[in-house]
């Protein structure tokens, strides 16, 4: 009887591997930023307040030469007027003949009553008061930002990676007939 023996070699490879490289080298970006703050300057100067007293003064009798000058005059052209006033009123009384009464008599009785002050309550003035604000100063000044960028940089250095393939044993089949005695 015979008999096939079949043997079979299979391939066999040797794989050889560098794998791929790829090297970075990075500067990183640096941003500088200076900043002059915002300044304001203000000042407020002093308002001028002017009190004038006069008006007070002038009415309870403090008065200056000029108004004291005034109001005499004033006083002087009154007096007239009520003296004129008075003697024509006598003289009026002393035609009057046909009244039966001593005109000269009642003349000097008047002449001797003098009349009695009374307290007058007056209104005293208020002063002139005025107040002059001034302006406020107001100066700003902007505020500043510089900024400088330094940009960052990247370097690569690629390595490609490679396979290598060797055949280390080739495939074969060996059939071999036999010959088997029973």
């Amino acid at each position: 009887m015979l008999r096939i023996n079949i043997t079979t070699q299979p391939t066999r490879l040797e794989y050889t591997i560098n794998n791929a490289k790829l090297n970075l080298q990075s500067t990183q970006p640096k941003v500088q930023l200076q900043t002059t703050p915002a300044t304001v300057e203000i000042r407020q100067p002093q308002g001028e307040l002017t009190i004038d007293n006069y008006p007070c003064r002038y009415s309870i009798g403090l008065r200056n030469v000029a108004d004291l000058a005034e109001d005499f005059a004033a006083l002087g052209r009154q007096t007239v007027m009520d003296t004129i006033a008075r003697i024509a009123q006598e003289g009026d009384q002393l035609a009057r003949i046909e009244s039966k009464s001593n005109a000269i008599a009642d003349i000097a009785a008047n002449s001797t009553i003098s009349e009695v002050s009374d307290i007058t309550y007056a209104h005293i003035a208020l002063p002139d008061i005025h107040y002059q604000a001034n302006p406020v100063q107001f100066n700003p000044v902007d505020g500043k930002v510089d900024l400088t960028l330094q940009r960052g940089t990247v370097q690569g250095d690629f390595q490609r990676g490679n396979v290598d393939i060797k055949v280390t044993q080739y495939p074969s089949i060996e059939i071999l007939a036999v010959d088997i005695k029973a």
